[in-house]
């Protein structure tokens, strides 16, 4: 089967699933830059001190080479066969665990470079402005990366019975007839005589909400408005107009069926 124009396909020639890329990194490179962004507004950490250009460096230095460090083990992490059959995250989460030594080296001597006046700050001074760091540039690309992890929704499987009918009639279905050796579809937009037997018709309509109520009628669900007896026989409303006989052996679940409130409006 071809695949649809201006789609890319998940199967490669072989067979096999493409690996999607995970890691954009246009989107990584602005990621980081409007996080320097964000701290040189704030200035956390008595950065604020800094003047305005030296603050935005300061963070750029602090965050840059940190992230892109990250993401190049992020990167070779995918590659290697330990990780293969295992949690898609744990790559990632190798990779910042390998790059937090790196990250507070560089967090440490762009202080040292920036404010020397400061001196050399208690340790745990250092470790919560650099973890401080480390976790929103954590929690960004994870957050970035767990998007594009997670499985796409899969398609709706087609309806074999619907794509046997006219692209006139519609697909809100009201009922099926079965008339000798057709079946009479009665869909919102009218009638048309289809060849083949009833059941197959309900078996190719799979999960389409509806029920069988007689050995000769299928009903919608969406077109059912309730029941009544005529002459002692139980019977079921549509929403055409139409009233069609219950069989004593399904009446147990017509009667279990929601009546479509309001009624639903046929086009003639």
């Amino acid at each position: 089967m071809n695949d649809r124009p201006g789609f890319v396909s998940d199967i490669d020639r072989l067979g096999k699933p493409r690996q999607r890329p995970v890691l954009h990194l246009p989107e990584q490179l602005a990621g980081c830059a409007l996080t320097v962004a964000v701290l040189t507004v704030l200035g956390p950490f008595s950065t604020s001190e800094l003047p305005a250009a030296t603050r935005a460096a300061y963070w750029a230095l602090s965050i840059g080479p940190g992230w892109m460090l990250v993401v190049g083990l992020a990167l070779l992490m995918r590659g290697l066969r330990v990780f293969e059959g295992r949690a898609p995250v744990l790559p990632p989460l190798t990779a910042f665990a390998l790059a937090f030594p790196p990250i507070v080296f560089i967090a440490i001597q762009t202080d040292r470079l920036f404010r020397p006046e400061s001196g050399d700050a208690p340790i745990w001074v250092m470790l919560v402005n650099v973890g401080t760091i480390f976790v929103l540039v954590t929690a960004i690309l994870f957050s970035r990366l767990r998007a594009r992890l997670e499985p796409p929704a899969p398609l709706p499987a087609r309806n074999a019975f619907l794509d046997r009918l006219p692209p006139k009639l519609g697909t809100a279905l009201i009922s099926l007839t079965a008339q000798d050796h057709y079946v009479e579809v009665t869909t919102a937009r009218g009638r048309e005589l289809i060849h083949m037997r009833l059941s197959d018709a309900i078996e190719e309509l799979g999960d389409y909400p509806g029920h069988q109520i007689h050995r000769s009628h299928w009903i919608s669900g969406h077109a059912f408005t309730g029941t009544s007896r005529e002459n002692g026989k139980l019977m079921a409303h549509l929403a055409d107009g139409r009233t069609l006989p219950v069989s004593r052996s399904f009446a147990p679940q017509v009667r279990r069926m929601q009546p479509v409130r309001p009624v639903p409006v046929v086009e003639p």
